[in-house]
């Protein structure tokens, strides 16, 4: 945008000074010609700063989330590939079920037996040749092997392992025969949600301006020519070196001073984005519109588009 603006602007000098003649070209023009464009950027790019300010750091982060049976066993099937996108609740693998509906069977068989001799006891009770205390066993012999069974057939549904939400499977190398054990340490694979979160970092004089509900706009390398849109959701003002760890030893300040770090800005992407195809990890450049001067936004959002396409230019030699 700065350079079409300079284009014109040195179209006019063309047009007043040598094509109409209008003004002499001395000395004095020739300063005020080329010193007026120079002050006019610099002052137009300061406001642009202060009012929509740029960030050339705009971070795209998914959630990701550790697929982790809630039973062991050895894996039959496995659904899906490496970044196959599916739809929440579809399968991802499945455990052997033979030991567990092995269980099942067991339970219901124990579970008819028990419910027989509660009625048993019931009737004995209710004609007087009965004993209330094996009665009072038997139920809760009956009600600790329902919850038993309860249990089983929990265990048992969670042998088909379905996906928590839409996303993507990543790096999915899990194969039949794998023995699975449900431990926090260990993934059987990984899945990302499709909805990223959107952070632009700011240093600490560009926040002043910011506020929940302005609009934005960012783009990614990854997607050369492709402008997304959002809102400003909030500014998280905490940093790392802003905490002080909770002990009984003396604050570390450090021999050098702390360099101020940046505060990152999280944006929500509005509704009918293809968020799917903005990459977990990329990194790109965007913009914030204030309030204030909303003519200059005009200017940032054409140089945002303007440099969005040139990432189609791949500058290498080889």
């Amino acid at each position: 945008m700065l350079e079409i603006i300079i284009v014109l602007y040195a179209l006019v000098v063309w047009w007043v000074f040598f094509k109409r003649k209008l003004y002499p070209w001395n000395k004095r023009a020739k300063i005020i010609v080329f010193v007026t464009p120079v002050v006019f950027v610099l002052i137009m790019i300061l406001l642009m700063n202060i009012f929509a300010p740029s960030s050339s750091d705009v971070r795209v982060t998914r959630h990701e989330v550790p697929i982790i049976p809630q039973v062991k066993g050895r894996v039959i099937e496995v659904g899906v590939t490496d970044n196959q996108r599916v739809k929440k609740g579809d399968v991802l693998f499945k455990i052997d079920p033979e030991p567990y509906q092995a269980s099942v069977n067991a339970l219901n068989a124990k579970l008819k037996l028990a419910k027989k001799r509660v009625d048993e006891h019931r009737a004995l009770v209710k004609t007087g040749s009965g004993n209330r205390f094996d009665l009072e066993k038997a139920e809760a012999d009956y009600d600790e092997l329902k919850e038993k069974a309860d249990n089983s057939y929990w265990e048992l549904e969670q042998t088909v392992v379905r996906a928590p939400n839409n996303g993507t499977v990543v790096n999915a190398q899990l194969r039949p025969g794998v023995f699975l054990v449900p431990t926090p340490l260990r993934a059987a694979m990984s899945f990302l949600e499709d909805d990223p979160q959107v952070f632009m970092l700011f240093h600490q004089n560009e926040l002043h301006q910011i506020k929940p509900g302005h609009e934005a706009e960012f783009y990614v390398p990854t997607n050369p020519g492709q402008i997304y849109k959002a809102k400003v959701e909030s500014v998280i003002w905490a940093q790392r070196q802003g905490q002080v760890n909770a002990s009984g030893d003396l604050p570390q300040t450090g021999v050098r001073p702390a360099v101020p770090n940046r505060f990152p800005v999280k944006l929500i992407l509005e509704e009918g984005s293809h968020t799917e195809l903005i990459a977990a990890g990329a990194i790109g450049h965007g913009a914030i519109y204030t309030d204030n001067m909303s003519f200059l936004h005009f200017v940032r959002k054409v140089m945002l588009r303007v440099y969005s396409k040139l990432n189609y230019i791949v500058p290498k030699l080889h």
